[in-house]
């Protein structure tokens, strides 16, 4: 955990800002980049930046302490209720551009230029590939997810940055100061709450006026892709991760085979692209097999809770009181809603 961390930090059991620090081990080293020198923890002369990898952090109001480990300040209230996801392991290489492509388009209308300078939170970072360009553009990023494994992952893919603060917390109860980012922003995860508008709420109360909370969220399910992925969820949902990673692969073959190389190979074909565009899932042709797996695991073991109307969403962003609220429709296999608002 680097110390520029703690003057964002708020406890989330009592939302006191009080927290001390206890360090029990701590490294050095040496970032890429220069940092600011009144980075808390940076050597201007040196150029190295001290960070906490065990310790504690005690709440001065509440008592509650939070431990650090592995560099991971671990800030939830109670052992989460954690659905096993392959993207664990997603180690992707951010040289290919179909993952920076595939950022950009759920961030729209967020272009690059968008992050610089910004104080991010990542809401849902999963393995972090958000949480990575937002820093490669220019911002500083928190990070937070409630999988321990999901948040070391993320930790991992980002760990070139110093300016990317890997969080294990909580998005119903998230452990930082309010009105304290300019930018807030959350892709896939509210279809899968229980109550996703109360994070809504939560993500609201972190931006401060003027910052801008950008949102993708699943549209209405419609298509081959979603009735297959409903039926095959009712078949799979009891199934032991070992068994549905092996289901996962054998529907990814399926579909490399069936889907993806068709649409590969005839997409440019003069009045294919429109017949072979409701081949299932033909966007993922563009990702290594490892990451269709995780996917297909994740579809299957993740439920969707519900999804969201255009209007919906517009709607929710309207009575929390945002500003200049644009949304739009991202096209593919199924439809799905972004937007992104100004806080008032």
């Amino acid at each position: 955990m680097k110390y520029a961390l703690l003057q964002w930090l708020a406890c989330p059991a009592c939302r006191s800002t009080e927290l001390g620090l206890e360090m029990r081990r701590t490294r050095t080293s040496s970032p890429a980049t220069r940092l600011d020198p009144d980075t808390p923890g940076y050597d201007p002369t040196s150029g190295t930046l001290q960070e906490v990898v065990e310790g504690e952090l005690r709440c001065a109001s509440c008592s509650t302490r939070y431990t650090i480990e592995d560099g991971i300040p671990r800030l939830v209230v109670s052992p989460p209720r954690v659905v096993a996801s392959a993207h664990v392991s997603t180690h992707f290489d951010a040289s290919a551009p179909e993952w920076e492509e595939a950022f950009l388009d759920l961030a729209s209308p967020l272009g690059p230029s968008d992050y610089l300078g910004q104080l991010a939170l990542d809401v849902g970072c999963g393995f972090g590939r958000g949480a990575y360009f937002a820093a490669r553009y220019g911002a500083e990023v928190i990070a937070v997810d409630v999988d321990p494994e999901v948040i070391a992952t993320c930790r991992h893919n980002t760990r070139r940055f110093p300016r990317v603060h890997p969080v294990q917390a909580d998005a119903t109860r998230l452990p930082f100061r309010p009105a304290t980012f300019s930018l807030v922003y959350a892709y896939g995860l509210l279809h899968h709450l229980e109550d996703p508008m109360a994070v809504f709420h939560e993500c609201s109360r972190m931006l401060e006026p003027g910052g801008r909370f950008s949102l993708w969220v699943y549209g209405p399910r419609q298509g081959t892709a979603a009735a297959l992925s409903a039926l095959l969820r009712g078949i799979t949902k009891e199934m032991p991760s070992s068994e549905l990673l092996n289901v996962s692969r054998l529907i990814a073959s399926v579909l490399r085979l069936a889907s993806h190389t068709p649409y590969r190979l005839l997409r440019h074909l003069p009045g294919m692209r429109s017949l072979i565009s409701h081949l299932p899932l033909h966007e993922h042709h563009r990702w290594p097999y490892d990451v269709v797996v995780a996917d297909i695991f994740d579809r299957l073991r993740i439920p969707v809770t519900r999804t969201f109307t255009r209007e919906e969403i517009e709607a929710r962003f309207v009575d929390e009181g945002y500003l200049d609220v644009r949304t739009s429709m991202r096209m593919g296999n199924n439809e799905s809603v972004r937007a992104l608002g100004t806080r008032r």
